[in-house]
């Protein structure tokens, strides 16, 4: 641990990585687990572009139950913890990143500013015609989803 904090109160560029487990602790479903299942169906096997051709009900059904979940998360004490890590060494003129698997936008809601989400966004939509991406927080996404999921 000394040697981990030498080599860290000299690093100018840091990368904080997570992943499922730092959101565990608000209560998020996991991807793979017992929280990966919705309805009869494993997560890993609705959220993929094929799955989407396929039925592309199915899969707005699963991503807006995935959102309205998320409606009554909050971020926890280790967001918390990584925004104000953030904040500090960047006042200190370091740069630093968070680069996360999840979808959930804890970190941002935390207070971090520079988030990498390597596997999107929850609230991101994106045209499968021109490729735009969108931030879109509304519930339900569309009136066609009121009640569904």
């Amino acid at each position: 641990l000394t040697k981990f904090r030498e080599e860290f109160a000299k690093a100018k560029h840091i990368a904080i990585i997570t992943g499922a487990g730092v959101s565990a602790e608000s209560g998020v479903p996991t991807f793979r687990g017992q929280g990966g299942y919705w309805r009869k169906w494993q997560a890993q096997d609705l959220a993929t572009p094929e799955a989407f051709s396929r039925d592309p009900s199915l899969v707005w059904e699963f991503y807006h139950y995935r959102r309205e979940v998320m409606r009554s998360k909050m971020p926890n004490p280790a967001h918390l913890a990584i925004a104000e890590c953030e904040s500090r060494l960047s006042q200190q003129g370091r740069s630093v990143v968070i680069i996360t698997q999840n979808i959930d936008e804890l970190h941002h809601r935390a207070g971090s500013k520079h988030v990498y989400e390597i596997h999107g966004s929850l609230f991101k939509t994106r045209c499968m015609s021109c490729g735009e991406v969108k931030a879109n927080h509304k519930s339900p996404i569309c009136p066609a989803l009121e009640g569904k999921g």
